[in-house]
């Protein structure tokens, strides 16, 4: 039980934004980290959730979707987001694999970062804008399919060689715990939301259609390949949901 706490408490501290009391490091549960990461996700999306519908009531329209979109990227340090834009600039260049590779490691910006990012920013906020008070409930749910994504994918898929995730072994009972975790996340929101749970299906859509772009292209997954699925998916799920015909 302290190894999975550990586990939790790492996870929390290098994938959030938030305070975090007791921030161990137990190499021991390093490799824990992952199962842990849809948990993290879960408390994410209780705050995106609990904030956007504050911001909801208390701010004009077109702060509220400002703040709803916004949300995600500062709760998390702009750590994915960060993953996103290195990863388009690697993927969108078209030049050789080696030639990527370096691109994905560089620290500068370059202009397919800054095109993806605007581009992010502005399905995000358009999306946000069409939301309604009854729909805000279904972010909670929604950060937490993306790390189920990201966690299995990591645990199953070929690292690149200079990923962190190079010396991960993916063990099968914690892809089946990552496995079940999506499972509960999507019954329940089958049971609690009714027809808003088509945006976490196309969210789940979403994640393996940008993971597939991003390993077929770069011959491998790593966290930038990771956040950059995270950060597509969750995009998709919030203009499915701004889409929705109730």
């Amino acid at each position: 039980m302290k190894r999975l706490w550990n586990a939790f408490c790492m996870c929390y501290s290098m994938f959030t934004a938030l305070p975090c009391p007791w921030r161990p490091w137990d190499e021991d549960a390093r490799d824990l980290m992952l199962v842990c990461l849809p948990i993290v996700g879960a408390l994410l999306g209780l705050l995106w959730a609990a904030l956007s519908t504050l911001a909801s009531m208390w701010l004009v329209a077109p702060l509220f979707a400002a703040a709803t979109a916004a949300l995600p990227w500062l709760l998390t340090g702009f750590i994915h987001l960060d993953g996103y834009m290195d990863t388009c600039d690697a993927i969108l260049s078209w030049r050789p694999l080696e030639q990527r590779l370096r691109i994905l490691k560089d620290v500068h910006t370059g202009a397919f970062a800054v095109v993806g990012l605007g581009l992010l920013m502005l399905f995000s906020y358009a999306s946000a804008s069409a939301l309604t008070a009854d729909r805000l409930r279904t972010l909670l749910l929604i950060p937490v399919i993306s790390r189920c994504g990201s966690a299995f994918c990591v645990l199953t898929l070929t690292p690149i060689g200079h990923s962190e995730y190079a010396r991960t072994e993916g063990k099968g009972g914690q892809r089946l715990a990552v496995v079940a975790m999506w499972a509960i996340a999507m019954a329940a929101g089958w049971i609690w939301l009714g027809k808003p749970v088509i945006a976490l299906a196309v969210e789940t859509l979403a994640y393996a259609l940008a993971m597939l772009w991003g390993y077929r292209t770069l011959k491998g997954v790593s966290g930038d390949v990771a956040g950059f699925a995270l950060t597509v998916s969750e995009c998709a799920a919030l203009m499915a949901l701004a889409n929705l015909r109730l």
